[in-house]
């Protein structure tokens, strides 16, 4: 594949579009300097990557993924055929959110194969978002009761209202270029070609009647018009006619804005007066009757954005629209919501603000679907990092425990060594098995973690998850706070094991935050479990600051925080509370300002769960016949030293080979069979067993981390042996092995 010409680089920088080139591979190999600037990304952060690079997430309208087979360039390369003009959303490192629309046209070389994929794409957010902000004011322009006319400095008529055709009654046609001037009473012509800001002139309706009109003037200038008077009038016939046609303005205006369905305030900065719409008190929950105790909305802004808000309203201008601001309310019920709002201000001829228009959209649901993908993007990254990181470790701890047995029983049967001193020996065995038991228990621990699909469920054991949640937050508490555990014996649960790690480990981390750094022998967090008849008792305390009485009620709701900004998402306990609520469970809170507080999660025993009876070893009949199956030679050799002694072992080193023997005719009381290894999988193993060989298949796995293993794991429940696994262990599944009969 050759480079592109210098000629079309030149082309490509200095296109207002951004033009990105990708390989056959679909990498990106040319990009041009446009690019950079809409997605906000570096050379090297775009230079080799390609458009499902898991640093950018593609998005549809919805938000939900672009599936890879839809992104353009992608479909492109793949169809052999260009695609146009295709819109989506893209998420970027940074978080910002971009609407592109994309264009993409493969170049083929002479034998038809896809040499390159040229794609070009506009950045459209802004002019959508001010295409939004347009059709408001547009049907305020429209559908308002007060007459509105644009006109040229000279009075030249280029645009009038509905509300100008209702009172006057004369066809549009009538009222364009001087039209509307001629139908000025002669004795107001020259009143109305003055330049005063504001004026009452009569005007001749459809019927021969005049109607007196009061006009407010404002001067400006449109980026299409030029220099243009913009008059708003009034019906002021009589004073009767004035009141009720203010009445049917605002009758109609409300009107407009219902029929939009729009959440407004608008507000009189001269008569400090407010006007709501009904979308908008529905949005702050406001009673019928009930109002604002003030002309703004502060009273409803949380108080960490209430700076932000009051500096964007002080910076409106007329001819500069500002872009939307996002904010938080408390509604009337001290609910929390999530908003974005625009706003204007309209002046008079002096450029004195005269009225505020600020236009609201409650973006809650948005925003807490934004939340909940962020966290499952999270999840997975964490699942997959657990798994596989349990699973290199598990490897070869499960062969440092087996020879560190080994040795332990050599020493063990020592006689006396002049010169050595074997007690010291055997205690360093004793501890060296104890730490590796120790990184064992620690690496047991991210299996709760270690979860592919966040919606996948099954019998948990909660204490083992809330052990895990432990290890995970004791960097958070270890100096803050002394740990109490009283784990009571307790029915499994049905549930996803992430998830619920997820809830533990928050309420670990909370509670740490409630105590201040470097008192930790003063301050103390308690972590108990129990049952309850049918349900499991989780209880997390400290004896941290405690909640205010005032502010307990509200923890659960979405964006309430009571740390610093910056310093939580106000989504933590809102979605824990959603995981609970997903598991059958609820999660309810006490607290004592200055004494602590207490979180407690009830969860509904799993229906059909049984806990295990234990076996009492006898002695074996004779030596059982084993057949290990491992890719890993060390963990075969130290198996082998392990075991010999007692057993007959065959060893294999490959799935291939374990195959091989099984169908050689030769019997076993045992096969223990690693379950990820290359080329030939111990999946695949057991797909080619008999069913009398599967009775005595046991898998030994240091953690699954691919969708293909969990499925099977599910689906089959085979015996499983968890690497690194225990001397005891593993002699309890010899020991059944040579009782059997064959």
């Amino acid at each position: 594949m050759t480079r592109p010409s210098i000629e079309f680089l030149r082309v490509i920088e200095s296109l207002s579009e951004g033009v990105v080139v990708h390989d056959a591979a679909g990498q990106i190999v040319e990009f041009n300097q446009c690019a950079l600037e809409v997605l906000g990304l570096s050379a090297d952060q775009l230079l080799g990557k390609s458009d499902v690079d898991p640093r950018w997430a593609l998005l549809r309208a919805d938000l939900t993924p672009l599936p890879p087979d839809e992104v353009p360039s992608v479909e492109a390369r793949l169809t052999r055929r260009p695609i146009y003009r295709r819109r989506i959303g893209v998420r970027l490192p940074g978080g910002d959110y971009r609407e592109l629309v994309v264009s993409a046209l493969p170049l083929l070389s002479p034998s038809g194969e896809v040499e390159q994929v040229v794609a070009v794409f506009l950045d459209i957010s802004r002019e959508l978002a001010v295409v939004n902000e347009l059709r408001v004011f547009e049907l305020f322009f429209e559908l308002s009761a007060d007459l509105f006319v644009v006109a040229t400095p000279d009075h030249r008529v280029l645009e009038v209202n509905d509300a100008v055709k209702t009172v006057l009654g004369w066809p549009s046609e009538k009222y364009f270029g001087r039209g509307l001037l001629e139908l000025v009473h002669p004795d107001d012509v020259a009143l109305t070609l003055s330049q005063a800001a504001e004026y009452t002139t009569r005007l001749q309706a459809a019927d021969g009647s005049y109607r007196s009109i009061g006009w407010h003037v404002a001067r400006g200038s449109t980026p299409h018009l030029g220099e243009a008077l913009f008059l708003r009038g009034t019906d002021v016939t009589q004073r009767l006619a004035e009141q009720r046609q203010i009445g049917r303005s605002r009758e109609l205006l409300d009107e407009a804005f219902e029929l939009a369905e729009l959440a407004v305030i608008e507000r009189d900065l001269v008569e400090s007066t407010a006007h709501l719409t009904s979308r908008l008190r529905e949005l702050l929950q406001l009673d019928e009757g009930s109002g604002l105790t003030a002309t703004t909305l502060d009273q409803f802004i949380a108080t960490d954005d209430l700076p932000r808000y009051r500096a964007y309203l002080q910076a409106l201008t007329p001819n500069t629209p500002p872009p939307p601001l996002q904010l938080r309310l408390r509604t009337a019920r001290d609910e929390p919501r999530e908003v974005r709002l625009w706003a204007r201000r309209i002046t008079d001829g002096s450029g004195v603000g005269t009225r505020e228009l600020v236009v609201i959209q409650d973006v809650t649901q948005q925003s807490l679907l934004q939340a909940k993908l962020r966290l499952a993007e999270r999840l997975t990254s964490l699942g997959t990092m657990a798994a596989g990181v349990a699973h290199e470790i598990n490897n070869p701890l499960a062969f440092v425990l087996a020879n560190l047995n080994v040795v332990k029983g050599e020493l063990a049967a020592l006689p006396p060594i002049p010169g050595v001193d074997l007690v010291d020996l055997r205690d360093a065995v004793n501890e060296a098995l104890e730490g590796a038991e120790r990184v064992r228990q620690i690496v047991l621990g991210l299996k709760p973690f270690a979860r592919i699909d966040e919606h996948q469920r099954g019998h948990c054991d909660v204490v083992r998850i809330v052990e895990a949640s432990l290890n995970m937050a004791k960097n958070e508490l270890r100096h803050r706070a002394r740990i109490v555990t009283d784990f009571q014996p307790i029915s499994a649960v049905f549930a996803n094991e992430a998830r619920l790690g997820q809830v533990f480990l928050n309420l670990l981390v909370n509670a740490a935050h409630a105590m201040p750094d470097g008192h930790a022998a003063e301050n103390r967090v308690t972590v108990a479990t129990r049952q309850d008849g049918d349900q499991v008792v989780v209880a997390v305390s400290d004896t941290g600051r405690g909640i205010p009485a005032e502010v307990l009620p509200r923890i659960f709701d979405p964006f309430f925080s009571t740390k610093q900004i910056g310093e939580g998402t106000g989504l933590g306990l809102f979605i824990s509370q959603g995981i609970v609520k997903d598991a059958g469970g609820v999660i309810s809170v006490t607290s004592t300002l200055g004494a602590g507080s207490t979180f407690e999660v009830r969860l509904p025993v799993a229906v059909g769960t049984f806990t295990g009876s234990s076996t009492t070893p006898v002695p074996a009949r004779r030596r059982a016949r084993v057949l290990l199956v491992d890719d890993e030679p060390s963990i075969l050799r130290s198996l082998q030293r392990l075991l010999s002694k007692s057993h007959d072992l065959t060893l294999a080193h490959s799935g291939r080979e374990a195959l091989a023997k099984l169908n050689a005719g030769l019997e076993y009381d045992l096969v223990l069979c690693d379950l990820m290894m290359p080329e030939v999988s111990g999946i695949d193993v057991w797909e080619q067993l008999t069913p009398a060989q599967r009775q005595i298949f046991v898998f030994m796995t240091g953690g699954t981390f691919t969708e293909r293993a969990e499925r099977f794991l599910a689906a089959t429940n085979p015996p499983v042996l968890e690497k690194p696994f225990t001397a005891t262990t593993l002699e309890g599944l010899l020991l059944k092995a040579s009782r059997d009969e064959r």
